[in-house]
């Protein structure tokens, strides 16, 4: 009997098992299932729906029953042709391609040969208010949610890149990790931290002390909680170097960086020492790659290079960039946010979705640096930018623009995803996609009766 009948009939065996599963889960403890020499294993991926409506198994395909009986002497799984599980792993749903990737060592060594169907939308981490397992997985395409079994509860996720997301546990203690492979990356303990201008100390679990050491004649002393860390990440998926930033937002005046291969923090001094609320002077921060863009609400884009052997190298440019006045092109109070797109061009955005209850006067708008700067100002005017280009969204999450997925898109979920905005409304959370070309927003029902208290945008990575 021909491999490939062998093969349609156990994964028709596989169909019929998932049937029976009504609550799934992408599974997490996946140490069991590695194969020695079979490299990173991604946990199993399985699904359940968010409503009753949509929780149905579809039954458009066949179920082609197993019989042992004419298969006397079957082969194994990882004996089947590689041409044939390639073409086959081409076919898969992203869900579909983690799930075979951890049948055994040669279909995972498979599918690192295979072009998978491309991702054609970000998928959401939503962090429920009840708190069960302290995050869930959605992909918009499927409308489907995919649950954890490994308890995040107690953790904070303050940021992420494609699967890896920076994760502060109940102690305090940061690490990256993959949601999908589970593949783990401890990062040095915050005290490790090293200053010339400051010492830096943990006192307990939630706790530090900062105090500068370069002014004898002054006492600036300050205990930053773990409840105001901060925090920005950029993993390369391809050569895994990675930087991960952290500050605290109100008691400390410093942002700190960790690259792969450190063994602590470097220190970024973002101002006078003597000015510890320094964070009231900046607006926006955002890391694309090695280099750091952080808004100063004094009219200008500071960037920092990263990738130095010794510390950083500032690579402003002189001239000033004009934030907007704060009243904004409304006539009311706003949130500016900077957006780096793939060129490094920096974008601001505004938006007024919190200023009105009517949707369809809900929108977004971008402005860029005029390229003809006027001959008798000291900064650059602003110029609206009315498209993104054919190939680019942009990720508002993560203050970054991307090619491959729906152009012209703005995806959002808050207004204050960096620095807390107290001044606004309790609930800012608002998840939608605002379209540049035809100016209306994208809702997603089936999460509208579900209590969040925190959702972030992300882009996976096969």
């Amino acid at each position: 009997m021909s491999s490939r009948v062998l093969l349609l009939r156990r994964l028709g065996r596989l169909k019929e098992t998932n049937r029976r599963w009504k609550e799934t889960v992408f599974k997490m403890d996946v140490g069991s299932q590695r194969e020695q020499n079979s490299g990173p294993i991604i946990p199993q991926l399985s699904k359940y729906h968010v409503d009753d409506d949509t929780n149905r198994e579809r039954d458009d395909e066949p179920v082609i029953p197993l019989n042992p009986i004419e298969t006397p002497n079957p082969l194994t799984l990882s004996a089947l042709p590689h041409d044939l599980l390639r073409s086959i792993f081409e076919r898969l749903s992203f869900a579909d391609f983690h799930r075979a990737k951890i049948v055994c060592s040669t279909w995972n060594s498979i599918s690192k040969q295979t072009v998978p169907k491309e991702i054609r939308s970000p998928w959401l981490i939503l962090f429920p208010d009840d708190g069960v397992n302290g995050c869930v997985l959605y992909n918009p395409d499927e409308d489907r949610i995919y649950k954890s079994v490994r308890d995040f509860s107690g953790t904070i996720f303050l940021a992420n890149s494609g699967n890896w997301f920076l994760v502060m546990d109940s102690k305090s203690n940061l690490y990256i990790i993959d949601v999908f492979s589970e593949n783990r990356i401890d990062l040095p303990p915050l005290e490790s931290l090293m200053s010339d201008n400051f010492t830096f100390e943990r006192k307990g679990d939630k706790k530090f002390r900062w105090q500068v050491t370069n002014l004898p004649d002054a006492l600036i002393v300050r205990y930053p909680k773990a409840e105001e860390l901060r925090g920005l990440l950029w993993v390369d998926e391809k050569t895994e170097e990675f930087v991960a930033v952290w500050f605290f937002e109100y008691s400390c005046n410093f942002l700190a960086f960790h690259k792969k291969g450190d063994d602590h923090y470097r220190h970024i001094q973002l101002q006078s020492v003597l000015l510890p609320d320094v964070f009231v002077s900046v607006s926006d921060i955002v890391l694309r790659g090695y280099f750091l863009y952080i808004a100063r609400s004094t009219d200008y884009i500071q960037i920092l290079d990263l990738s130095k052997q010794q510390g950083f190298e500032d690579v402003t440019q002189n001239d000033s960039f004009n934030m907007l006045s704060r009243s904004g092109p409304w006539g009311y109070q706003i949130i500016l946010r900077i957006v780096v797109t793939t060129s490094g061009e920096v974008l601001v955005v505004i938006n007024n979705l919190y200023e009105t209850n009517i949707e369809s006067r809900k929108s977004f708008r971008l402005f860029k640096k005029d390229p003809i700067p006027h001959p008798n100002k000291h900064y650059n005017s602003l110029v609206e930018v009315d498209s993104l280009g054919d190939e680019e969204a942009l990720l508002l999450d993560l203050g970054i623009t991307v090619p491959g997925i729906e152009p012209n898109s703005i995806y959002f979920t808050r207004y204050d995803r960096v620095f807390h905005q107290w001044d606004l409304r309790e609930s800012n959370l608002d998840i939608c996609v605002f379209n540049l070309e035809t100016k209306t927003l994208k809702r997603f029902p089936s999460l509208s009766d579900m209590k969040l208290k925190d959702a972030r945008w992300f882009l996976p990575c096969i």
